[in-house]
């Protein structure tokens, strides 16, 4: 049922932190807020648009919780779960829907990769989602400078009766932006935009 999630980025950051992302796509919205009560702990609200599956729209509130750290000496690895409830409403029917999500990711400065598996339940269906990706960074930037990365998504999402979305992007983040530009090949347009505050 459901397209790509957010940016990639950490579901959960610094204590006190704010975070607003969105991914925007011809089929689909997700925009989402969420607030970080500790370095391990994020509540969120997030909403979700589809026009390809009869104009499905949910409204959820969850949370997202750091699982395991893993911290070397040039890189970081990291395991989240989420779990969110909320009201959806499409061209058919309307009614409660959840969601809940699994993601781990590994960094370096030059290399990341990241895999999630987002479950959702409504109105008596299921679907599943399933996400990889792999970034290389084309040259090695400090702290405070543009951060630059190539980045290849695969998804698979069974309910929109495709089997496999590939799409290649470029990555930025720059301070506290970072945003992601791409085009699927078969030519859907990707953007991702997501503001730390």
């Amino acid at each position: 049922m459901m397209i790509s999630s957010g940016a990639w980025a950490h579901p959960v950051i610094y204590k006190g932190g704010t975070v607003y992302w969105g991914t925007f796509m011809p089929q689909m919205n997700i925009q989402r807020l969420s607030y970080s009560f500790t370095s391990s702990f994020a509540l969120e609200f997030h909403t979700q648009n589809f026009r390809s599956i009869d104009s499905y729209r949910d409204y959820q509130l969850g949370a997202n919780v750091l699982l395991k750290k893993w911290l070397f000496q040039n890189s970081q690895g990291n395991l989240y779960l989420g779990g969110y409830a909320g009201y959806f409403n499409s061209n058919l029917t309307e009614g409660m829907a959840y969601h809940a999500m699994a993601m781990g990711d590994w960094e370096s400065r030059n290399v990341y990769t990241a895999a999630s598996v987002d479950s959702y339940f409504y109105s008596g269906d299921s679907a599943f989602r399933y996400s990889y990706r792999l970034g290389l960074a084309p040259y090695t930037a400090d702290m405070g400078e543009l951060q630059s990365w190539l980045v290849f998504k695969i998804d698979y999402f069974k309910k929109l009766n495709t089997d496999l979305m590939v799409t290649p992007m470029l990555r930025f983040f720059y301070r506290n932006v970072l945003w992601e530009i791409g085009s699927s090949l078969s030519g859907d347009i990707f953007l991702t935009l997501m503001v730390h505050y």
